[in-house]
């Protein structure tokens, strides 16, 4: 069976990026982001899921990877004084 995966890696679809997989935990009323893999759409309207750790709560959510459009935080001062060292 051939490859439909659309992603930038497969080079058939260069303007698409992969998706992220989430798991979001909620722990004294903050939510905490973890990711827990990539998922890419295919062709035919379906996706592809590859998880690199499995959720505690048995759920996942899928959205647009868009780490590369967020300005990186500046560091802290610990990390500054971590990274001279």
């Amino acid at each position: 069976m051939e490859n439909q995966q659309t992603s930038e890696a497969s080079g058939s679809n260069p303007g698409r990026r992969p998706w992220a997989a989430y798991n979001v935990v909620e722990r004294g009323g903050r939510r905490f982001w973890n990711r827990v893999g990539s998922a890419f759409h295919n062709r035919d309207g379906s996706m592809n899921i590859y998880l690199d750790s499995l959720p505690r709560d048995g759920k996942i959510q899928i959205r647009e990877d868009d780490r590369e459009r967020e300005p990186r935080k500046e560091r802290g001062a610990l990390a500054e004084e971590a990274i001279e060292a």
